[in-house]
């Protein structure tokens, strides 16, 4: 497999309170425990130069890694879920375009993002997606079986066509609450080559954990237990968050 080289971008945001707004999978997936599961996958299945995590001003962090490959960014307030419509661009989008510029600059051939929340499974799968669709310039899941063009759980982006992208996102004149961010990342990525991968399964059910590669999100704690199970990496970390929970 050829040699490339990546930035692996995410955004962070906790509290460990239970949302005022409709939310999808359990909370464990809005916690520092599942942070450390997420860290688990990008150790085992993947080989970023640099992890850079863009924190929208969380009262809760979690206990990073002894990773020099990690850098951290705090934003000044929390800008919220789009749903909120807190403000005209969400924390997520904020953390997108921040970690994209982030790549760019870093020089890394590709940028990748990966949620927080996104579990993973198979070696070597962010090369392997770019080994299969070396032509794109975006590659992301399809959103069939989902509301959305697109899933943005594992985005990867042609660190090239970065600043082309962040200013066709920046022009959508609609706010995150109108119109979603994965609806502008598709409008954004017109023009380019913007690649819908099969890799399963995102927010699709049912998942299958005897698949080579995959990601999930959303997950229940049921859904957790059954891939930390698979991975022989226990339960214990969603059995802490269903302790405290329960207090």
């Amino acid at each position: 497999m050829n040699q490339i080289s990546y930035s692996v971008v995410t955004g962070w945001y906790a509290d460990h309170k239970i949302r005022t707004y409709a939310t999808r999978g359990d909370e464990f997936v809005r916690s520092t425990e599942c942070f450390d599961l997420w860290y688990r996958c990008i150790d085992a299945f993947t080989a970023p130069e640099s992890i850079l995590i863009v924190d929208s001003a969380s009262p809760v962090m979690p206990v990073l890694p002894d990773d020099p490959r990690i850098s951290v960014v705090r934003l000044k307030q929390n800008f919220g879920h789009a749903v909120q419509g807190l403000s005209y661009l969400c924390g997520w989008s904020k953390a997108l375009l921040c970690g994209l510029m982030y790549g760019f600059t870093n020089g890394s051939d590709y940028t990748v993002l990966i949620e927080q929340g996104s579990l993973f499974y198979g070696r070597d799968i962010i090369e392997r997606q770019i080994a299969a669709f070396p032509d794109a310039d975006i590659i992301a899941p399809d959103g069939r079986g989902t509301p959305q063009p697109l899933q943005t759980g594992i985005m990867i982006f042609r660190s090239a066509i970065i600043p082309e992208f962040i200013a066709a996102y920046c022009r959508v004149a609609s706010a995150d609450k109108s119109l979603s961010p994965e609806v502008k990342c598709a409008i954004a990525a017109e023009g380019m080559n913007l690649v819908f991968s099969p890799l399963p399964y995102g927010r699709r059910r049912p998942l299958d954990f005897s698949a080579g590669h995959f990601f999930f999100r959303h997950g229940t704690t049921e859904e957790i237990r059954a891939f930390t199970r698979h991975l022989g990496w226990g339960e214990h970390l969603v059995d802490s968050v269903l302790a405290r929970e329960a207090v």
